[in-house]
């Protein structure tokens, strides 16, 4: 028995320890990777969706009005507060729930579009179209520029380990298109790749590959970054969002096209407030900011608690804080603001 919990905990412990490193990795789907995979449907009905709503909120207004009660002791307080905190909620949530319905559309638009693009990648050539393929979106971008690489076989016709070269922001640059449908790009490969920019005098290398990366790809990239070589790793849903922000043709009807803004607000208050979500969560890098302040500030009233009625501030900005945060990371989740090169500044 003692044998088989040994070799159960073993087994069940390889597991756990694969998939934390492959979270660690976080390179098999890039980025961009939950923009172009198949939205989830909801499967509830309009009356169990409103029936949801509502537990939710009356949830809520408990746990608000329990904790309200616990800090201040006047229950009579405590529900007036609560329940105008559960009014400003409802309409937060209506706008939420809007807002929401509209990403899933524009989701489900680049699904539809990147499956699209997945197949004509797909079935081209894997050394000739492909490669200049990918030359034409990255040529399309801003700071590329980039042509194919002349003499990519030596003299013993070996494969010299990239296909394009050019400039990125000024700096040499050599890029590297696998074409690799269901197969993983190993650690070896792009080992490989590194070796190559070195022999043939660049800092600064693009791997992109139509397949996913194998774990270990990162620590290579570290090691290679150790040496003095720069690498970034595409797949082929960051080669997508390069494609949309290039312009390609496939993605002109998303709704999504770099340049274009969705967005049919009329109202001079409706504008008002769509400017202050641009300003407050225009990024969800500002949330750890949010939460911290949040944090500092609670212990701050949990410090002054009792003693001064400085105490209330610090509580109701900390509450501020933290929703700011929690909004930050709701809102700030917009596809335009991706980038699959996001990192990648090659040094002169």
């Amino acid at each position: 028995m003692n044998f088989k919990v040994r070799e159960l905990i073993k087994s069940r412990g390889a597991k756990l320890f694969l998939g934390l490193r492959k979270r660690r990795e976080g390179l098999h789907k890039s980025n961009p990777a939950r923009f172009y995979l198949k939205p989830k449907e909801d499967t509830r009905s309009v009356l169990g969706k409103r029936l949801d709503i509502l537990v939710g909120l009356l949830v809520s207004w408990l746990v608000v009005f329990f904790l309200l009660v616990n800090m201040t002791g006047q229950p009579a307080n405590a529900a007036a507060l609560s329940l105008l905190l559960l009014v400003i909620e409802a309409l937060l949530l209506k706008r939420v729930l809007h807002l929401k319905e509209g990403r899933r559309q524009v989701q489900q638009q680049l699904y539809l579009a990147g499956k699209k693009f997945s197949e004509d990648i797909f079935n081209m050539e894997p050394k000739k179209q492909f490669p200049l393929y990918v030359c034409d979106i990255l040529t399309s971008l801003p700071g590329f520029q980039l042509r194919a690489k002349a003499g990519k076989d030596d003299s013993a016709g070996n494969y010299q380990g990239f296909d394009l070269e050019g400039s990125y922001k000024g700096v040499p640059l050599g890029v590297c298109c696998l074409h690799q449908v269901g197969v993983e790009v190993t650690p070896a490969e792009v080992r490989a790749f590194a070796g190559a920019l070195h022999l043939a005098g660049y800092n600064s290398g693009l791997l992109v590959t139509t397949g996913d990366f194998a774990p270990g790809v990162r620590r290579v990239v570290g090691e290679a970054t150790r040496k003095g070589i720069k690498l970034k790793v595409v797949t082929r849903y960051g080669l997508a969002e390069l494609a949309r922000q290039a312009g390609c043709s496939v993605f002109q009807g998303t709704g999504a096209v770099p340049g274009v803004v969705a967005r049919t607000v009329t109202k001079k208050p409706l504008m008002v407030l769509a400017a202050l979500q641009d300003a407050v969560f225009s990024s969800r890098k500002k949330a750890k900011s949010y939460f911290i302040y949040g944090l500092l500030l609670l212990a701050g009233y949990f410090l002054l608690k009792g003693t001064s009625a400085l105490s209330l501030v610090y509580l109701f900005f900390a509450v501020l804080n933290l929703l700011l945060g929690a909004g930050s990371l709701y809102f700030g989740r917009s596809v335009e603001e991706l980038d699959p090169l996001e990192g990648f500044n090659p040094e002169k």
